[in-house]
């Protein structure tokens, strides 16, 4: 093989090599930004239920803090939906495994709104057995919240998660 041919094989190769290496720096930052946008959105979202349920946590446990609180948490599960959605396709098989159970986790929590909107619905002037049911759908959702935090989790075994969750300050923020 000539000198000149071989500089040539030698070149391709290089520039083999440093597109694959681009490219897995590509994956990695396009896999960071998406771990960053879930974590937001979930810090997003447990700052807009902390905020709608302040009337309630403060023991105002009419029915109209009651539906606010309800009403706050719809938005926020909505607002959740959208920025996860906006997130669009995960770089990575196992945050398309993450996509999927976040999505559930916002099907889930949907459905507990739903009952807390029956049960004041149902309650008239009297909601007692309304909050017994309120309870009960909260703490679903917060058993549904650990269910993916744990689902979340253990995707950290794929390195590429793992180091993306990891490079992100909302994530951390997230997991305390």
């Amino acid at each position: 093989m000539s000198i000149s041919r071989l500089a040539a094989v030698a070149a391709t190769i290089a520039l083999a090599v440093a597109a694959s290496g681009c490219g897995g720096s590509d994956t990695q930052s396009q896999t960071e930004a998406w771990a960053d946008g879930m974590c937001s959105a979930l810090l997003d979202w447990q700052s807009s239920v902390q905020t709608a349920g302040e009337k309630v946590s403060k023991g105002d446990l009419s029915k109209s803090s009651l539906q606010g609180a309800a009403n706050g948490v719809s938005d926020a599960n909505k607002q959740l939906r959208d920025d996860l959605d906006s997130l669009g396709k995960p770089p990575t098989e196992t945050a398309e495994k993450a996509k999927n159970d976040l999505n559930q986790l916002t099907d889930d929590l949907k459905t507990n709104i739903d009952k807390i909107r029956d049960a004041l619905g149902n309650a008239g002037s009297d909601v007692t057995a309304a909050i017994t049911a309120v309870s009960g759908s909260v703490q679903a959702m917060s058993q549904d919240v650990q269910n993916t935090a744990t689902q979340l989790k253990a995707l950290q075994s794929d390195d590429t998660w793992s180091k993306a969750f990891k490079s992100s300050d909302s994530c951390q923020k997230l997991s305390g």
